[in-house]
Parts: C-alpha cells; sequence; structure tokens
C-alpha cells in the first residue's frame, strides 16, 4: 500500500554527496543530567505532656546531635511541651532508625548544598537530598538521545532560528535538483506520517499521533529510511545539536523551517504555531497500518476526519503539501512531481490545486494496486495525480475510467486524454458528500480561474498544519524568548 502523503524520497543513505561537509564541525552534544528533588520529611506531632520531660528526650536529643541534625534536635525541644512521652519516644526512634539507615546506604554523608553554621530552623524539618531517579524508561532505538530526555526541555526563538538556518545551509549544499526536492518533502512527509497516525477514538495510550516514531518497516512509509537513518544528514544535525529537544518537536520545526523557506517570498511562516513538549515513543508497532492508502478519498475521510478531527476543508489544505517534492516509484509506485518540474516542485504554493484544476488527467495502472493518474502535456517530466487528489474535485468512483479535461488538445490535434478522450470525469456537484472539498480546491487555486493569490491556501494550510501537530498534546508550551 501506498500513503495518501506519496513519498518524495528516492535515494540511499549517502545521497547528498556530504552536502554538508563542515557543517557540525563546531557542534558539541549537550547532554544534561537528571536533578533530583529535595523531598520534604514533613511531620505532625500530636498530643500533650507535663514539663518532666526525662532522660529519655535528653539521650535522643544527644543521638540526633550527634547524626548531624542539630536543627531538627533545637525544634524538638522547643515544642517538647506538645509532645506526649511515648509518641515521642516512637517518633524519635523511627526518626534515628531512618537516619543510620540513609548513612549505612549513602555512605557518603549529605549530598547537596551545606546549611549555613548557626542558621535558623525554617520552621520545616530540614530538606533530605535524594539520590537522582532513575530513568522512567529504556534508552531510546531511534535516536541515541539520552534516555532521560523523553520531551523538550525548552525550544527558544533563538534554537529555532538556528534550525531554520541549517536546514537552509544543507539544501543550499545540494546542487542536484531531484536530491534536493527529495531532501525538502521528504522532511514534510516525515512530519506528516509523524501525525497521521493519530486516532482520536483509540484508548488514551494508544492514539499516537506526533511522538517521534514511525514504523519504518510499513510500505506507506517506503523512502523515509533515506531522510531519517543513522548517517541521513538530518538525523545526523539532529544528534549533533538538537538532541535536547524531542524528534517529534525537531521534525516539526525542520518541516516548518522547509515551508518558510520555499513559500513565496517567505510568507508562510509557521512560527505562531509551533509549541513544544512532545513526547517520544521508541516503539510504535501498527503505526503505518493508520495511514491512508493512496486508494480514495474514502482513506482521505477515515485518517483526516475520522481520525485526527479535521474537515473537509483542511484535509484539502494539507494535501496541498503535495507541491513540494517528488514521488519514486521504488518506494510507493508512484513516480512523478505533482506540479510541471522539478524546479517547480521547490515552491511551496498552490500549484497542485492549479494543476488539479487545469490538466488533462487521465487513469494509468488500471485494474492494479498502484493505480494512478498522469497528464498527456507533452513534457519529459513524469507527472502524478493519486486517487486520494483527484477524488477531492472529481466524483472518480463513479466516472471512472476517465479524463479530467476532454476539451484539451496537444499541438498535433490529439486529445491530451489519449485513450479516455470520450470520456469526461464528473466534477463534484453540490448534492455530493465531497462537496466542501470541491469549494476548497476553488478556492485555493484563486477562485473561479486559477491565479497566483496564494492568501486563501496558506491562512488554511496554517490552522490544519496548527491542529495536526497539536493533536493529543495538551501539555505543550510557546517558545520562549530564552531558556
Amino acid at each position: 500500500g501506498s500513503s495518501v502523503v506519496a513519498d518524495t524520497t528516492m535515494e540511499s543513505n549517502n545521497m547528498f554527496d556530504n552536502p554538508a561537509d563542515g557543517l557540525f564541525g563546531g557542534f558539541d552534544r549537550e547532554v544534561d543530567g537528571i536533578v533530583g528533588g529535595h523531598p520534604v520529611d514533613d511531620f505532625v506531632l500530636k498530643g500533650t505532656t507535663n514539663s518532666s520531660e526525662g532522660e529519655d528526650y535528653d539521650a535522643a536529643t544527644n543521638a540526633l546531635e550527634e547524626d548531624n541534625d542539630i536543627q531538627f534536635a533545637k525544634r524538638a525541644r522547643l515544642r517538647h511541651h506538645a509532645i506526649n512521652d511515648s509518641n515521642r519516644k516512637k517518633y524519635l526512634q523511627k526518626k534515628m532508625k531512618k537516619k543510620k539507615n540513609k548513612k549505612r546506604k549513602d555512605k557518603g554523608g549529605r549530598d547537596g548544598p551545606p546549611r549555613r553554621p548557626g542558621s535558623a530552623p525554617s520552621g520545616r524539618p530540614p530538606r533530605r537530598p535524594r539520590p537522582n531517579r532513575p530513568p522512567s524508561r529504556p534508552a531510546s532505538t531511534t535516536s541515541s538521545r539520552p534516555p532521560d530526555r523523553n520531551s523538550s526541555p525548552c525550544v527558544s526563538h533563538d534554537m529555532y532560528d538556528s534550525i531554520d538556518s541549517d536546514i537552509a545551509a544543507i539544501k543550499d549544499g545540494i546542487a542536484n535538483s531531484k536530491k534536493r526536492i527529495h531532501f525538502l518533502g521528504g522532511i514534510i512527509r516525515l512530519a506528516a506520517h509523524d501525525f497521521m497516525d493519530y486516532d482520536r477514538r483509540a484508548n488514551s495510550r494508544d492514539r499516537m499521533g506526533p511522538d517521534g516514531c514511525f514504523d519504518p518497516n510499513h510500505s506507506s512509509n517506503g523512502g523515509l529510511e533515506t531522510i531519517w537513518c543513522r548517517d541521513c544528514v538530518l538525523r545526523r544535525l539532529y544528534v549533533n545539536k538538537y538532541s535536547r529537544i524531542s524528534r517529534a518537536d525537531f521534525w516539526i520545526a525542520a518541516a516548518n523551517a522547509v515551508i518558510r523557506q520555499t513559500s513565496i517570498d517567505g510568507a508562510l511562516d509557521l512560527r505562531d504555531t509551533f509549541s513544544w513538549g512532545r513526547r517520544d515513543r521508541d516503539h510504535c508497532r501498527g503505526s503505518g497500518e493508520r495511514l491512508p492508502e493512496a486508494s480514495g478519498c474514502d482513506e482521505v475521510e477515515e485518517v483526516f476526519l475520522r481520525n485526527m478531527g479535521l474537515d473537509w476543508g483542511e484535509a484539502v489544505a494539507l494535501l496541498g503539501a503535495h507541491t513540494l517534492g517528488r514521488g519514486d516509484n521504488r518506494f510507493s509506485g508512484h513516480g512523478g512531481t505533482w506540479v510541471g518540474s522539478d524546479k517547480e516542485a521547490e515552491v511551496f504554493d498552490n500549484q497542485y490545486y492549479k494543476e488539479l484544476f487545469t490538466n488533462a488527467w487521465r487513469p494509468r495502472k488500471m485494474g492494479g494496486a498502484r493505480q494512478d493518474w498522469t497528464t498527456g502535456r507533452g513534457h519529459d517530466n513524469e507527472r502524478v495525480m493519486l486517487n486520494t487528489d483527484m477524488c477531492l474535485f472529481y466524483d472518480t468512483e463513479n466516472s471512472s475510467p476517465c479524463c479530467s479535461r476532454t476539451d484539451l488538445f496537444k499541438e498535433n490535434g490529439q486529445s491530451r486524454c489519449e485513450a479516455n478522450a470520450d470520456r469526461q470525469c464528473s466534477v463534484i456537484g453540490s448534492d455530493h458528500p465531497r462537496w466542501e472539498a470541491a469549494q476548497a480546491v476553488r478556492k485555493f487555486l484563486g477562485g473561479s480561474s486559477a491565479n497566483d493569490n496564494n492568501w486563501h491556501f496558506y491562512e488554511a494550510f496554517t490552522l490544519a498544519w496548527f491542529k495536526a501537530t497539536l493533536n493529543g498534546r495538551t501539555h505543550l508550551k510557546p517558545i520562549m524568548n530564552e531558556c
């Protein structure tokens, strides 16, 4: 099966020909240890007593002083008139036992900063440091990050900008256009496949979503192993410089960088939609099963609407990301770009919707699991639309095999539809269940006729991306001025 966010990946792990040599030379990996807390051994001593305390009290006090707990002894002495003899003895014996056990365990005395000599008691027993807690789960098998770093400690504006700059440096170092759009489109696909497995109807522990995890063994993720692997340039950037934050946060920040850099005049800046604090999963078996197949809009409806909680307009906006990158037959079985050329496939704009609306798309590989659509424009560049693209505007279920524009012809007079020249695909009407999707396509391509107005698409994509990247996460925080 092939994913609706079709693969934009195509090269081996060494595909970049070291485009970023020297980029990581000065990076030092930052690994923070766990800082243990200091629990307060609070207590409540109840009862009454008379003024004759006896030798037991003095002995207990002396013992505590010998154990280097003068503050507690002073407090006990001040409050002894309110303590019942039996309660006092039991409490002090228990306290002495705890201290002896702790001394045997630590063998090194107290941790933490010493108290100033002669300092007055704080009104509570002195804080007793405890050893660092062990990590709550095993180390990641995916990222080689320290085991205690399962969520981002902080993302500042400086860090966010640094990720953007590093992605730009890698992009500018890739001379081959196909490899470059593979890298750019692959980052967006990586982030999208991470959040598209979210299912709000699953139990709370199995909803998945943006968690820094994808199933590399599932066919829907074919090709992502050339974007995120041990020797891949993106992962090396993360491990060497940004491993303090979660993979999930890094993937989204990196995708945001790609979108901003490739949008018209940098207009689609998703900084204000970004929040940090996502927790990574080391294993997400079954996540690939939740990704949409490229069979048709029933898959779009199941994943984007039912599972993720989006509406048709938001689903259409997210699928507009197909404007960037290209498909590869080796991974998904769907080869080509969604737009006119590799150069156009480096630009994040509304060209995807204009191509869908204006070109003569005809089906190919009919009857097979990898059936898709291509256009007879006569260009050398291979072109593609998936069933999940075409069904947003055309009623392909009830009219295929068909051609989207039977009124378009080549220079030699032949129909661009070729074998399907006599059957026009039906455009979705107002009585169709996907009318909202078709209206969104019209809106995003610029109105009643295709134009270069990207405002509606950018606005809708911003909202849809914001919702998709936050799905199931309620503890996230905005970018900080400083950490």
